[in-house]
């Protein structure tokens, strides 16, 4: 069987990526600190992630699609955090 060497950087690329992405979703689960997003940029993120999808789903790349979707997750999840915070701030002046 012989092993692809394309094959093999993307699956070595992703699985560093997902491995960053889960420690970061951590932190932010943890500590609940956001402040080091803003809404725009957040929302810039989510488009971007949901852009490449499309050109994923459209190309058959796989590989991307699954670790550009976990990705797309964790944004939301931070979205939603960002909000959150946004609402507090608001609700207490």
């Amino acid at each position: 069987m012989k092993v692809d060497t394309n094959d093999m950087l993307a699956a070595t690329a992703i699985s560093l990526g997902v491995g960053q992405l889960l420690i970061h979703t951590k932190y932010v689960l943890e500590t609940d600190d956001v402040s080091s997003y803003s809404l725009s940029n957040v929302l810039i993120g989510i488009t971007a992630s949901i852009l490449w999808l499309l050109v994923q789903y459209r190309t058959g790349a796989n590989y991307s699609t699954i670790y550009t979707s976990m990705g797309l997750a964790s944004q939301v999840y931070i979205l939603y955090r960002v909000i959150s915070k946004l609402e507090t701030r608001r609700a207490t002046k």
